[in-house]
């Protein structure tokens, strides 16, 4: 495909993107772990009628509060359990504005690895009967504080419903106790379920802006919108440009796809009718970008990328709901969540296909595309390829500094894709291409003419 391209736009095309590649990897990068080292970690989680407690207690602490030195062998940790859960019922209480609510274990400590420390995991269900948690939320931990006032306790909230509190990623530390200081509440003052659903709408928006991998799906995807699939004597090959309109038709066929696709496992997941493990699903969320980069490379079949869109989007929707289920929320909860989170993924795409469709729209008039889309394409096979090595080895992809930086600059990003657009249509266009009396640009391909006419009357 490159041979379409003058010799000019080459080195040119290999310029950009050496630059676009040391710009994003000179971005800086953040990292976050689950909480300070030396210390005692305590997650909140309020749901519409029960608070989740979970703890991640330092070994070093459990020893001095409980007198047992243990090895860090879950043997030895299960013959004392019954104990430590009874040393943590006394000490850990939970209440809201109505009374204390009654604990429960819903998960037995375990050994955990946390900021390379031996720490001891367990988490506590407090509710009563049923009835919905009124008010402000009051939690009181002594646990290890009675013995050693030092010690401190990271209190973070994970998710609050109908305080719109959702959030993905690392809860939020909302108070340190320790020093004399052994209560904390959450104050909650403007409850409703409208606050879960806008905020879940925008997790969904931001599942996509901080989604590398999704968009990169998408774009594989969008990038073949401007195109048209014809035969040819060695199979398939694209030719281009065509129709606005029927551009901008094609990509919105290929956004209904995806979204049907993610649709489907999203709810089915989320409600807990269908599961799969996480590392196949991450692994073949990787392999869609590598099909549809193909794709774009080489068309597999006439409209191949509405197939792959809603094929893979099954995928995606599985890897979507893995959110939904972190948030611990009850069935009505889920339902609203599962809608509010897909209304924010499809406007958050919607959003990526307006800034993003009329630039490859514009340079798809240019001889630079195919290249431009082969660049593309072979870019994302390698990004894919990382993940997969990575996802494979249970380790962080060495491109990560790149994602990362792609993630926290998104506004750098696309002016970057603007210049970088701007540049080749201004040296590639061509500039004799018949407009205006023919009713329209003719295919860059002259020998694509006759078969590119005849699919411009079908999508």
């Amino acid at each position: 495909m490159l041979s379409a391209v003058p010799r000019l736009t080459r080195p040119l095309l290999i310029g950009i993107a050496a630059v676009i590649a040391a710009l994003l990897v000179l971005l800086p990068a953040s990292g976050a772990s689950a909480h300070p080292a030396g210390s005692t970690g305590v997650f909140i989680t309020v749901q519409s009628d029960a608070v989740d407690v979970k703890m991640q207690i330092q070994k070093a602490g459990f020893v001095a509060a409980t007198g047992y030195d243990i090895a860090t062998d879950q043997a030895e940790l299960d013959a004392v359990a019954d104990n430590l859960m009874t040393f943590i019922l006394n000490r850990v209480t939970v209440a809201d504005d109505s009374s204390t609510l009654t604990a429960s274990v819903i998960e037995r400590p375990r050994f955990v690895t946390v900021n390379d420390e031996d720490s001891i995991e367990t988490a506590i269900r407090f509710a009563d009967d049923g009835r919905p948690i009124e008010g402000a939320v009051t939690l009181d931990y002594d646990f290890i504080l009675d013995v050693v006032p030092s010690h401190q306790v990271y209190v973070a909230l994970v998710s609050d419903w109908n305080n719109g509190q959702v959030a993905e990623g690392d809860p939020e530390v909302v108070g340190v106790l320790g020093g004399g200081v052994t209560e904390i509440t959450l104050d909650r003052a403007q409850q409703t379920p409208l606050h879960g659903f806008f905020s879940v709408v925008w997790l969904g928006m931001l599942h996509i802006a901080e989604g590398t991998d999704h968009l990169l799906f998408l774009t594989t995807l969008l990038i073949v919108a401007p195109s048209l699939a014809v035969r040819s004597r060695r199979g398939f090959r694209w030719t281009q440009p065509i129709p606005t309109k029927r551009a901008v038709l094609r990509a919105a066929l290929i956004i209904t796809s995806f979204t049907v696709g993610h649709l489907i496992t999203l709810a089915l997941v989320s409600l807990g009718v269908i599961s799969f493990p996480t590392k196949p699903v991450e692994i073949l969320v990787a392999v869609s970008i590598v099909v549809a980069a193909v794709h774009a490379i080489k068309p597999l079949m006439p409209r191949g990328e509405l197939l792959i869109a809603g094929v893979f989007g099954l995928v995606h929707g599985t890897a979507f709901a893995t959110t939904i289920l972190d948030l611990n929320l009850g069935f009505g909860e889920k339902l609203v969540a599962i809608l509010g989170f897909n209304i924010g993924v499809e406007l958050a795409q919607l959003i990526a296909a307006v800034l993003v469709l009329p630039l490859l729209i514009w340079l798809s008039h240019a001889r630079a595309y195919p290249a431009f889309r082969t660049v593309i394409a072979g870019l994302a096979i390698v990004a894919a390829s990382a993940w997969i090595i990575a996802i494979s080895i249970d380790g962080t992809t060495v491109l990560q500094p790149v994602f990362d930086g792609i993630a926290r600059y998104p506004l750098v990003g696309y002016l970057v894709l603007v210049a970088v657009v701007a540049t080749l249509w201004h040296f590639t266009r061509d500039t004799q291409r018949k407009s205006g009396v023919d009713g329209g640009a003719e295919p860059t391909n002259p020998a694509g003419a006759a078969e590119a006419a005849a699919e411009h009357t079908r999508v």
